[in-house]
């Protein structure tokens, strides 16, 4: 249940922060009008994610060794730059190239292991705190 959670946290950052630029995207009055942008805003988030699952399953790599920013901009940039110059015939040509040319995107691997343990630390207080019996 927390990993889901997770990932829902870090797909809601994703969109906001990184797809929607930290801007409110949402201009219009009418409730279709909002349902209509924040299904746009949902539609172009899953077509990137697909686009990196293909280049991963290309490079044979897991989804989340490719940057989610940097396949973003170079995405939409390539979507943007087919779209004003190509012909619809070239757009699968183009689409392979740039899955080719995304390679150079992936992550390193994760480490395994932290290399310093986690530990909680002790927030300092100006307050005098009460011991219990158990602490004392």
């Amino acid at each position: 249940m927390r990993r889901t959670r997770w990932e829902i946290e870090l797909t809601y950052g994703e969109i906001k922060t990184d797809l929607q630029r930290q801007a409110m995207t949402l201009r219009s009055l009418q409730p279709e009008g909002i349902k209509q942008e924040l299904w746009a805003t949902l539609l172009m988030y899953n077509l990137i994610r697909l686009e990196m699952l293909r280049i991963a399953e290309e490079a044979a790599v897991s989804p989340c060794r490719i940057s989610f920013l940097t396949a973003l901009r170079y995405i939409v940039d390539e979507w943007l730059w087919s779209s004003s110059r190509c012909s619809p015939g070239t757009i699968p040509g183009k689409l392979k190239a740039m899955r080719s040319n995304i390679k150079r995107f992936i992550l390193p691997p994760r480490r395994s292991e932290r290399r310093y343990p986690r530990t909680v630390k002790m927030s300092k207080t100006r307050y005098p705190v009460k011991k219990n019996a158990a602490q004392a």
